[in-house]
């Protein structure tokens, strides 16, 4: 595999998962956050091994082979990313969308602590430098508007522990049992369905899903496919290849383009603030990619090339 490719397919990732908060925030008014989530996965756990067998990926049987370590591994990583979707998806019944991604963007911070605890990750220059620059931003991006003692408060907790929570998926994603992407991809799916269904026949009301429209359909079916099934596939297949570290400022894209598309869609005035520390956190995860260390050597390159053109030595 090419060098930089497995970086790449996490900025595509990254990007697709922009658009989930908007989508589920234009659903609930009508089906709930579970509702929504429950329908994904089913959709995915139907529709996924029909995909990889089109493109000749595997067998079904292959796909359902599994032992008890990598059962065990599947059923946490699903756990966590479970509740963290709810987590998240019910905080927008009492924050902004826009308050509870920007809020989310806390999670870099805390997989890099995780890395360095449970995997032994060493943090480097890069690391701390990218992680103080994102934190920067999400310092601007914040500046007088987080209020412990509003209502809002019991929101804005929801969505700091889901960005734990996430945080601890990218690690634990990191430490993989098996060698089929794919395979560990429709595990995940089909055991957060298993997760999310008594959860959504108890609490997701599911009288709701009579009013839905052809509309609330099409947003349905381009949050399972282009926010769900293809993200989660690349995550999946570049986990081997990219630092949990470098993948958590990365994938701060998506919550990035999600702000924007907030002011997009819903309608919200963009703030300076909010556009500044946007800035500041995407030039982290650039440098997160390509390293500080490797900037400095390309740039020291890049002159002595443009003295001997200029001087001859």
């Amino acid at each position: 595999m090419p060098k930089k490719s497995p970086v790449f397919m996490v900025f595509i990732a990254s990007s697709l998962f922009g658009f989930t908060a908007i989508l589920t925030k234009l659903l609930i008014a009508t089906i709930t956050p579970v509702g929504v989530l429950a329908f994904r996965f089913m959709f995915l756990i139907l529709t996924f091994p029909i995909i990889l067998q089109l493109l000749g990926k595997t067998s079904f049987k292959e796909l359902i082979s599994v032992n008890k370590e990598e059962f065990k591994h599947f059923f946490v990583l699903s756990f966590l990313l479970v509740a963290d979707m709810v987590l998240f998806f019910q905080a927008l019944y009492y924050i902004d969308v826009n308050k509870a991604i920007l809020l989310f963007l806390t999670y870099p911070i805390m997989s890099l602590l995780l890395a360095h605890l449970f995997l032994k990750e060493r943090i480097t220059f890069t690391d701390i430098t990218a992680t103080l620059l994102s934190l920067l931003g999400v310092a601007v991006m914040f500046l007088n508007k987080i209020n412990i003692k509003s209502d809002a408060f019991l929101g804005e907790a929801m969505v700091l522990l889901s960005a734990l929570l996430w945080a601890g998926y990218i690690v634990m994603n990191r430490y993989s049992v098996t060698t089929s992407h794919y395979k560990k991809t429709y595990w995940i799916f089909l055991l957060n369905s298993a997760m999310l269904l008594p959860l959504f026949f108890a609490y997701g009301k599911p009288a709701t899903f009579f009013n839905v429209t052809l509309y609330h359909l099409a947003l349905l079916l381009i949050i399972s496919i282009f926010s769900t099934l293809i993200p989660y596939t690349l995550l999946s297949y570049t986990a081997p290849y990219v630092k949990s570290s470098t993948s958590s400022i990365v994938l701060l894209l998506g919550p990035i383009i999600g702000v924007f598309l907030s002011f997009i869609v819903l309608k919200e005035t963009p703030q300076i603030k909010i556009i500044f520390g946007g800035l500041l956190i995407l030039i982290s995860a650039f440098i997160s990619t390509y390293s500080i260390e490797r900037l400095f050597l390309v740039s020291k390159n890049f002159a002595k090339r443009i003295k001997t053109i200029l001087f001859g030595y």
